[in-house]
């Protein structure tokens, strides 16, 4: 799924810009082609002079103004993959790269437990430690030296 907002700028202009057009009047006249019952002649209902433009007449446009539109809104699509097996591919992968990374952290844990192991039993040797009011007095309590294998120690045998 997703959202998608979105603006949009329209702009309607006229070039050259008129506020009037006009239009041609024509002859309506029609005073001859039939005579009434008196023998005097009339309109028959054409006009006499058809196609004779007597003038232009001058009519305002209000509609060929510019005009400035500004709308704004937002779209939601919803995508339907038709193929499953691309998305079960992409999950599993992400599950490799996630199991990757965990292995990861436990390889640099495991390093720092070594790595506080080889420095607190060197300062234990040593003769150094942290003071029991301290806050890293219990980072090396767990690590404990023991003799070296196949060692001998200086002792000492009563003999009877």
């Amino acid at each position: 799924m997703t959202i998608t907002p979105f603006t949009t700028f329209n702009s309607n202009y006229r070039k050259p810009y008129r506020d009037y057009y006009t239009t041609p009047v024509y002859d309506q006249t029609d005073l001859v082609g039939d005579f009434d019952d008196d023998g005097n002649p009339i309109g028959d209902g054409t006009p006499d002079n058809p196609g004779n433009i007597l003038y232009y007449q001058q009519n305002y446009s209000g509609t060929n103004k510019d005009s400035y539109a500004l709308g704004t809104g937002i779209t939601l699509n919803f995508s339907i993959p038709l193929d499953r097996q691309l998305t079960k591919q992409c999950k599993d992968a992400a599950k490799t790269q996630t199991d990757i990374q965990n292995q990861q952290l436990k390889n640099l844990e495991l390093d720092w437990h070594f790595a506080r192991l080889k420095h607190c039993g060197e300062k234990k040797i040593a003769g150094i430690r942290f003071k029991k009011d301290s806050p890293y007095y219990d980072l090396c309590s767990d690590i404990e030296i023991t003799p070296r294998a196949n060692q001998v120690l200086p002792h000492a045998h009563k003999l009877k």
